[in-house]
């Protein structure tokens, strides 16, 4: 896809972040990258971003897609991935090699985050157009299982295409196929613990929700919203624990639901309510593979935002898998949980 070819800003993403006089206090000493910056993570990769740069567009799954990345004014770069089966990729450097030879360029020398990838190669403000200069730069890393490819706009000022170049791609890494992920943009988190698989999105400025599944029989939802204190406001922890941003087929029945109180032992700034119950499909199947379901919301009250989790299995969920889905949010926002390729 090409720059010009974008058309208008309008995705599921809904608006950039609005949340103002936020500034996440994770920070990762390594980064070269002085301005305000957070981590933007998402099917496998992660990348720091300056904190003013935002995801514009997603289109995909987590399997094959593409985020366009961009200010208020201009898109920025575009990533490409895609997780491979093992018969449809045997050769890497390959891969690499024949993705700029269709840009009718080769590889220049010591292309940026090659620590992290089984094989890399770029080429840097390549001449496309007149005025305009482009950069390339594709990786595999075997032990996520991932090909990804960033072009970066070639139209941008020197000193933003340098900011990609020289700061946002030494800083990209990977995350092993099939074991804990990361999932970041909007200067928030998700950590979700290994052999989840994403299968639902809810991406809009101060409501962001991911549904994520295991096997037929089991889903995890996570979820921000904020400002916090306006939220609780205007829906009471009930209500919004009531009210996922998906389409759900079982609901959770009264007569079966226990509802408490909840506090984290060691973390004050954390309180509301957790729930359990019985989630069944409306009558007369009601009958038909219940599950049982337990949530947490927590209201964090050093950021401002609320905190949400929902566990659905088919036996009740242990009460600290959600825990540590909540102590887990935003823990990594603004730094690294990534590896070599």
């Amino acid at each position: 896809m090409a720059f010009a070819d974008l058309g208008p800003r309008t995705s599921d993403l809904g608006k950039r972040n609005v949340e103002k006089g936020l500034q996440n206090t994770h920070t990762n000493p390594k980064s070269k990258i002085q301005n305000p910056q957070s981590l933007l993570a998402w099917a496998g990769w992660q990348m720091r971003i300056p904190s003013d740069w935002q995801p514009l567009k997603l289109t995909g799954t987590p399997a094959k897609g593409q985020m366009i990345v961009g200010n208020d004014e201009v898109a920025v770069f575009i990533v490409k991935w895609e997780h491979p089966t093992k018969d449809r990729l045997h050769d890497g450097q390959q891969w690499v090699s024949e993705r700029l030879t269709r840009h009718g360029v080769v590889s220049d020398a010591n292309p940026p985050a090659k620590a992290y990838f089984t094989a890399c190669g770029w080429a840097r403000d390549v001449q496309t157009e007149e005025d305009k200069e482009t950069t390339y730069w594709y990786g595999y890393a075997e032990k996520a299982a991932l090909l990804i490819g960033i072009t970066v706009n070639g139209v941008l000022p020197a000193a933003d295409r340098r900011i990609v170049v020289e700061q946002v791609l030494p800083s990209l890494v990977t995350t092993p196929a099939g074991g804990e992920s990361v999932w970041a943009m909007y200067d928030l988190s998700f950590t979700v613990p290994a052999g989840f698989q994403l299968a639902q999105r809810h991406l809009y400025s101060g409501d962001v929700a991911l549904q994520f599944v295991k096997g037929p029989r089991e889903s995890l939802l996570l979820r921000q919203v904020y400002p916090g204190e306006l939220a609780l406001g205007r829906r009471s922890w009930e209500k919004w624990l009531n009210s996922s941003p998906f389409t759900e087929h079982r609901h959770i029945r009264r007569g079966t639901m226990r509802q408490e109180i909840w506090r984290h032992q060691s973390r004050k700034e954390l309180t509301g309510m957790q729930r359990t119950g019985w989630k069944r499909v409306p009558f007369p199947l009601g009958w038909c593979s219940p599950r049982q379901a337990r949530s947490i919301g927590a209201h964090d009250s050093v950021l401002n935002r609320l905190l949400m989790v929902e566990h659905v299995t088919a036996g009740l969920p242990h009460e600290g898998a959600c825990v540590k889905a909540i102590e887990q949010m935003n823990r990594v926002a603004g730094g690294h949980a990534g590896g070599r390729g």
